[in-house]
């Protein structure tokens, strides 16, 4: 299965978001923000803070929903099914769907 061609763009919205205290460079970072943290407060804590600890890492995507399932002990697959699921939903809030 190929991946979306928003993938990386979210994935990049993700990994701005994940951060302790980002700093806008842009208008657009702003943006961007807004549209994550828009997303992922209807998801349940359990489920906002899976995908943050995927995503505050430094390593690749796949990598590191490698080490956060062998640590709490969750399928990757799961794991996979809800980073796609909210990346989708980033996707069309920010309306690159």
């Amino acid at each position: 299965m190929t991946k979306p061609y928003y993938a990386d763009y979210v994935n990049r919205m993700l990994r701005f978001y994940s951060r302790k205290d980002p700093i806008y460079k842009t208008n657009i970072d702003e943006i961007n923000y807004k549209c994550v943290d828009k997303v992922l407060g209807k998801l349940s804590p359990s489920d906002k803070e899976l995908i943050m600890d995927v995503y505050k890492r430094g390593d690749t995507l796949a990598d590191n929903i490698y080490q956060v399932s062998k640590e709490r002990n969750i399928n990757q697959d799961k794991i996979w099914t809800i980073v796609n699921k909210i990346s989708k939903a980033i996707a069309r809030e920010r309306k690159l769907i």
